[in-house]
């Protein structure tokens, strides 16, 4: 457990910096960019997550499967790289000949440029996957920290110049008319700043494939990029269908609002990469059910106090993250978006069992019909009762997804959760939270006297638990 605590806070300010960095320039894009470019952001990088999930092929996720056998960790990597190269590389060459076209298709026949960023941005970003991994694999978190921070603080460099330092009359004569496309040419830059740093890695490496070992890796990976494709459409597809179904401004509040929500994603992202590789390292061992089940319990009660701590004081980060006041009309999205991502967290621990199992049609179904329910909610609802619909579908979708997955994972690989206290947790924390926004509207001190006392609760129920590695590091 103190093994996945530090490398958790390691690998979450490489992980989530570059969202935490989105998430502080959230300010300057408001500031600048109006709500119809805002809703353009938001379409762009809602479009870009489903073509990472593809890209990627769920071949992180195998990489750590089958480097588990360490004779074969070597072929492994260049054999994952060698095919995700192919494939972005295929993908890079179809946008560029069909450029046009699909840039009509979507909408952007007045700046195909953003297209053809775009497929950049996701070529060399494929290209880091396997790289970034194999530093997570070998527990090497401060190297892979290192490489996302020098990333994101270029980006951050790169846009923040354009934005407040280099004239805007330079930056029109190299065709850069509209201030939204800052954040788009920064991260292009950065995406590559990236690829240069993990090249190091790369030269370790004989690229040479294993066409057996690759027909393996497609067979377990496939299920997990359907999964990865549902996933997204629970997390963007609502930003990306709001262009077309409700106006820019609405979408463009919703777009900035969801920024603050985004915080919860934050700790799920940086959880997520420090106990994926341990997940896999542990399925071996006798009692990997039991620690499996402590993971997810400690989880559980601790993000739950951290979603309460964000609703609590809702009232002064909007000031900070969401700076103009006609934003807040979306206000209202962030406790359930928040709640949402809580769920989404506990769903990942609980998606353990298909994994390890090598059973992962069992995540592309739990997926999809979270994604069903997302698209039907959405493409049905949202344009007679607007944003708030995106908003409950999300936060509905990963509750049926958590559901299904804990009754699937307790029939095929049972393991010992103490679930009566996790719900119990988890349900007060949403009935507090419903306190703070609906009766005290987001007082700042009721929301963080009830916020106190809830952390409270847990630290006296989960004493033992945190004397004990008080008492182990003395």
């Amino acid at each position: 457990m103190k093994k996945i605590l530090s490398e958790t806070l390691i690998y979450g300010i490489g992980a989530i910096l570059p969202r935490v960095i989105v998430v502080i320039l959230n300010y300057l894009f408001i500031k600048n960019i109006t709500h119809k470019e805002f809703a353009t952001f938001s379409n762009l990088y809602a479009g870009i997550s489903f073509v990472n999930v593809f890209l990627s092929f769920g071949f992180e996720t195998a990489y750590f499967r089958f480097s588990s056998d360490k004779e074969k960790e070597k072929l492994t990597f260049s054999t994952s790289f060698v095919f995700l190269l192919a494939l972005s590389g295929f993908f890079l060459l179809g946008i560029i000949i069909f450029l046009t076209p699909i840039a009509c298709f979507l909408g952007y026949s007045q700046n195909p440029e953003y297209i053809f960023w775009f497929a950049f941005i996701a070529f060399f970003d494929t290209l880091c996957v396997i790289p970034l991994a194999s530093l997570r694999f070998h527990n090497k978190p401060i190297q892979y920290t290192l490489i996302r921070v020098a990333t994101a603080l270029s980006q951050s460099v790169i846009v923040i110049a354009m934005f407040l330092y280099i004239p805007q009359v330079v930056l029109e004569n190299v065709n850069l008319k509209e201030k939204v496309s800052y954040p788009f040419i920064s991260n292009l830059l950065a995406s590559f700043i990236g690829f240069l740093l993990v090249l190091p890695i790369l030269r370790q490496f004989k690229f040479i494939i294993s066409i057996k070992l690759l027909i393996k890796m497609l067979r377990y990976s496939w299920p997990i990029m359907i999964a990865g494709m549902a996933f997204m459409i629970n997390e963007n597809f609502d930003k990306f269908i709001q262009k077309y179904l409700i106006p820019d401004h609405d979408a463009g509040a919703y777009g900035g609002c969801y920024k603050m929500a985004a915080l919860m994603t934050l700790f799920v992202t940086a959880y997520r990469m420090g106990v994926e590789p341990f997940f896999f390292k542990q399925m071996n061992r006798e009692n990997a059910k039991h620690t499996y089940a402590k993971v997810t319990e400690y989880f559980s009660f601790f993000s739950s106090a951290m979603a309460l701590g964000i609703i609590a004081n809702i009232s002064w980060l909007k000031n900070i993250l969401v700076p103009n006041s006609t934003y807040w009309i979306a206000l209202d999205i962030i406790p359930i978006i928040v709640i949402a991502n809580l769920f989404f967290g506990i769903y990942y621990n609980l998606s353990t069992w298909y994994k390890v199992t090598d059973k992962t049609h069992f995540g592309t179904l739990i997926s999809f019909i979270g994604a069903i329910i997302t698209i039907l909610g959405n493409y049905f609802l949202l344009k007679k009762y607007g944003f708030m619909v995106s908003a409950w579908t999300t936060l509905i979708s990963y509750l049926c997804m958590m559901g299904i997955s804990y009754f699937l994972g307790q029939k095929n690989y049972p393991i010992p959760y103490r679930k009566r206290k996790i719900l119990f947790f988890i349900s007060l924390m949403c009935l507090l939270s419903f306190v703070i926004s609906y009766y005290t509207r987001y007082d700042f001190w009721i929301g963080n006297l009830i916020f106190i006392l809830y952390s409270g609760i847990i630290i006296v129920n989960e004493r033992g638990f945190i004397l004990s590695k008080i008492n182990y590091k003395r």
